[in-house]
């Protein structure tokens, strides 16, 4: 049996081939250069001399094989990858790399065989002189120099057979096999066998070339790119919640209304909805003697937390509705619980302020347990046919009008109460509620105000343990001409109790507010 060597391609590095080069200085000793890297691609390495320039041809010498530059997985690299992995387990010698062998290039590019098969060789290289080797010169015992390259039998002999269902499609044979010599320290291709393995490694090259002309790698976004873009994303999706970006003068006018103390006819009422978002509403009172907002005039409001970010913005042309003694224009916000500073300006047709006011407020969000919300105090309200949550102070199918909580004599006195959580009655399925109310002047003892007895209130099986259950009340104390009862100007407490007849649980809140003045004395 005959063996012819088949050399391979050395790659010899001149002394400033790869100057410069850190991460990168070996690489042309990789399997991938090894077994891929053209001609124009080994001239152009040649050329590399940074670490910087090095990553981009890397980048682009395995785009130019991937077979799907849409996708960010290169599947060719990775079926590289993992047949190195394999021949580096299969072929290791003791110099060599398994993937940098003979055979293990030939796995590489080929694939792995259907059959592969050893045989022990003859005769072993190098081995001990005897008395025979005398004549040669050599002591017995010496180690003799192994044979010429090809006329090793070797210390094994390595077959790889492959069928068509192994050889990939741009194979030109149907069936191919490949031996190999393998000695202690190196293998090569036996015999004739050769010609064809150079040439099927020859056109597996060329094979793997699927974007041969393209000059740049594609860039794929990295995991820490694709986290910052989705946070990038949230944030700008929580910024869009907080309504539209506000114009300059819009804005400086907001922010001058914040810097100032509370003043201005501003109620904010705050309230849990079932699924548990908490709303703030917003309703602002124009008061008669500013003059009516015009069909042109624009509402601006901002809402600011305690870190002096955004939490809700407005600003839209709108009219105003009228209301005793005004006009008023109300709107609500999706806000967390937190505290807030909210400004609300109103713009004529030139962009001059003609009204505006200015509350601070905490928000707090219902629980799970009987509790109130806080109290709102209204001047009137007026029924609303089809009215829906979507209404800003729109309770029970009425609309209510509030003044900041500073009432004219002329007013009716109202209250607006939220009631979290109250138990519901297993037998009637109703919820029982019983309500007292005291006003108390300033000074001056607190009067019980009497309430007529509530009916019980139906609710509707909920099939949402974590729902939370809300029951309106609301009363009108006086319908107008407050100032017939509560005579004397000033502040006022008005304080809400209201009991759960179910679980005997008793609840209060309270607010202040205002009487402006007096009622002109009557005509005789």
């Amino acid at each position: 049996m005959k063996f012819r060597h088949s050399l391979a391609a050395l790659l010899l590095a001149s002394g400033a081939w790869g100057a410069g080069l850190q991460n990168y200085k070996d690489w042309n000793k990789s399997p991938e250069y090894t077994c891929l890297a053209t001609d124009a691609e080994q001239k152009a390495w040649k050329k590399i001399t940074s670490d910087e320039d090095a990553d981009h041809f890397i980048q682009l010498f395995w785009a130019k094989r991937d077979p799907d530059l849409k996708t960010p997985v290169n599947e060719f690299k990775v079926v590289f990858d993992q047949r190195v992995k394999e021949a580096d387990q299969l072929f290791a010698m003791a110099r060599v790399r398994g993937a940098l062998t003979e055979r293990g290039k030939l796995y590489i590019l080929l694939g792995p065989p259907k059959t592969l098969t050893r045989q022990a060789g003859t005769k072993l290289q190098p081995i001990a002189a005897t008395g025979a080797d005398a004549a040669s010169g050599a002591t017995p015992g010496q180690m003799l120099p192994p044979n010429d390259p090809g006329t090793s039998i070797g210390e094994s002999i390595v077959t790889f057979t492959y069928e068509a269902a192994q050889l990939p499609d741009w194979a030109p044979v149907k069936s191919f096999t490949a031996q190999f010599v393998v000695e202690l320290a190196r293998d090569f291709v036996a015999g004739r066998n050769g010609g064809d393995v150079n040439s099927l490694e020859v056109k597996a090259r060329t094979a793997a070339l699927k974007n041969p002309d393209l000059k740049a790698p594609p860039h794929y976004r990295t995991a820490a790119e694709v986290e910052a873009e989705m946070k990038a994303a949230e944030a700008a999706a929580a910024e869009a919640l907080k309504g539209p970006t506000l114009s300059a003068p819009v804005r400086q006018a907001l922010e001058e209304t914040l810097s100032k103390e509370d003043a201005g006819a501003l109620t904010l009422f705050p309230i849990t909805f079932r699924e548990g978002e908490v709303r703030l509403e917003v309703q602002l009172f124009v008061p008669a003697p500013a003059g009516a907002p015009g069909p042109d005039a624009k509402l601006a409001i901002l809402v600011k937390n305690k870190a002096g970010g955004d939490a809700a913005r407005l600003e839209e042309v709108t009219g105003f509705d009228p209301a005793r003694g005004g006009y008023i224009s109300s709107r609500f916000f999706a806000v967390p619980p937190g505290e807030y500073g909210v400004a609300a300006d109103v713009f004529d047709v030139s962009g001059k302020v003609v009204a505006s006011a200015k509350r601070s407020i905490a928000v707090t969000a219902a629980g799970k347990d009987f509790s109130l919300s806080p109290l709102l105090i209204a001047s009137s309200f007026y029924p609303v046919p089809k009215s829906t949550a979507e209404q800003a102070f729109t309770l029970n199918g009425n609309h209510f009008v509030t003044k900041g909580e500073r009432l004219d004599p002329e007013d009716g006195l109202l209250f607006v109460v939220r009631v979290y959580n109250p138990a519901v009655d297993p037998l009637s399925k109703t919820v029982q509620l019983s309500r007292s109310v005291k006003i108390k002047a300033k000074g001056s003892p607190a009067i019980d105000v009497p309430q007529p007895a509530d009916p019980p209130i139906p609710v509707a099986d909920s099939k949402d343990p974590t729902a939370i259950l809300s029951v309106d009340v609301a009363a009108a104390l006086i319908d107008a001409n407050l100032g017939e009862y509560l005579r004397k100007p000033g502040e006022y407490d008005l304080k809400v109790s209201v009991t759960d007849q179910v679980a005997k649980k008793t609840a209060e809140t309270s607010a202040t507010f205002t009487v402006t003045g007096t009622l002109p004395p009557k005509k005789k």
